[in-house]
């Protein structure tokens, strides 16, 4: 329960600083969760899924805002994949990215 609550509240704080600031903080924050969450027996994997979530939730509300299926089916079209594709495509980018600053900040841990 304790996990689930911390990868939310991660998930969280990714759509809020992506949404203040933009996509370059999803892996200071990311990095930042690592530092601060030693214990994390995958950090990696953890913060690749709250960040593909906290993005998750901003498509969420960027399609209760507006016509989201449209724009997504415009861009799907243009990289040649189904409209599905590009919800995908755009959810790996922040797993990506939390995924490689999860890892970078990793090896810092053990000094």
């Amino acid at each position: 329960m304790r996990h689930a609550l911390v990868l939310l509240g991660f998930a969280f704080a990714v759509a809020a600083g992506t949404a203040a600031f933009g996509w370059w903080t999803v892996p200071v924050i990311a990095a930042a969760r690592v530092r601060a969450l030693s214990r994390d027996p995958a950090p990696v994997a953890s913060c690749m899924l709250g960040a593909a979530l906290g993005w998750a939730l901003l498509l969420g509300w960027a399609a209760w805002q507006g016509p989201a299926d449209a724009v997504a089916r415009v861009v799907a079209g243009t990289f040649g994949l189904p409209p599905g594709g590009f919800v995908l495509l755009t959810l790996m980018v922040p797993a990506l990215l939390a995924g490689a600053a999860a890892r970078a900040a990793k090896p810092a841990l053990s000094r």
